[in-house]
């Protein structure tokens, strides 16, 4: 979403995709900026509250959410990684293949190179592909998201009079806005996502509390 003047000292928030892109990628919806501001700041201040009145418990959860939620990445991660290292074996092994064909006259040399040619950029994107997945492993595997610094930051929020911009960038990943009921013929939806899934152990708490 692009923040966007509309008159007035008014000022909304416009679809991004639409506006760069045009129709073919994104119908183009908007929202009000006070009408979302309140919509972030009533979720902080319902998501502080929540804690404040059983934060105990909340806490044991979301660590043993993050840590399902890491081992799970982990493990598909690792698999991915040894499955491109496998392939990159392959590679190898039918290179030497047609070098040994090629030797022994069984195949033409122009049909030889070509072969090699292709593995070689295959084994490269591969190669370049394993140092990425190895360099999110690293992360994932040194990231230990930290319940006591999450909870101490949003409970300053319990009481904040207004939404600002430290608040935005200590909490909160991205906002996804949906269109307009007229639009797309369902409610609109409004997806606050945090920097750390805090939400989803709330939501969690909340649902068993309800059954």
């Amino acid at each position: 979403m692009k923040l966007n003047s509309v008159g007035n000292n008014k000022y909304a928030f416009n679809c991004g995709d639409h506006m760069r892109f045009g129709k073919t990628i994104c119908f183009s919806h908007h929202i009000a900026a006070k009408t979302l501001e309140k919509i972030i700041l009533d979720d902080i201040r319902e998501m502080a509250q929540r804690i404040v009145l059983d934060e105990k418990a909340i806490r044991e959860e979301f660590i043993r959410h993050n840590a399902e939620v890491q081992e799970k990445s982990i493990k598909a991660t690792k698999k991915e990684l040894q499955g491109k290292r496998n392939r990159i074996e392959e590679l190898s092994r039918l290179m030497q293949l047609a070098y040994e064909d090629r030797l022994k006259g069984k195949m033409p040399e122009d049909i030889c190179i070509g072969f090699i040619q292709k593995y070689s950029d295959e084994q490269k994107k591969l190669e370049a592909e394993i140092v990425e997945l190895e360099v999110k492993l690293t992360e994932t595997e040194n990231t230990i998201q930290s319940a006591d610094d999450f909870i101490r930051n949003i409970k300053k929020y319990l009481e904040a009079p207004e939404l600002t911009r430290e608040m935005c960038y200590e909490l909160i990943d991205r906002i996804i806005v949906g269109g307009l009921p007229k639009i797309t013929g369902k409610e609109r939806e409004i997806d606050i996502v945090y920097k750390v899934d805090i939400a989803s152990v709330l939501r969690h708490k909340l649902n068993n509390s309800d059954k």
